[in-house]
């Protein structure tokens, strides 16, 4: 089972509020769900770097 990053878990209890009507879907919430977009974007980039970095690390063992 994958982990979900900080920015995904927010961003699916941003939604889910909007889906109970509790947070107007306006341009702040618009701006904040495409921060948190890409925000997961560079989080998952990262954790590909890391994860990368540490196959190459444990073939050189």
């Amino acid at each position: 089972m994958a982990t979900k990053s900080i920015p995904d878990l927010l961003r699916r209890s941003l939604e889910s509020h909007i889906a109970e009507a509790d947070l107007r879907d306006d341009e702040e919430l618009k701006d904040i769900m495409n921060k948190l977009s890409l925000l997961s974007s560079k989080v998952a980039a990262a954790k590909a770097q890391v994860l990368a970095k540490r196959a190459r690390e444990k073939d050189k063992l």
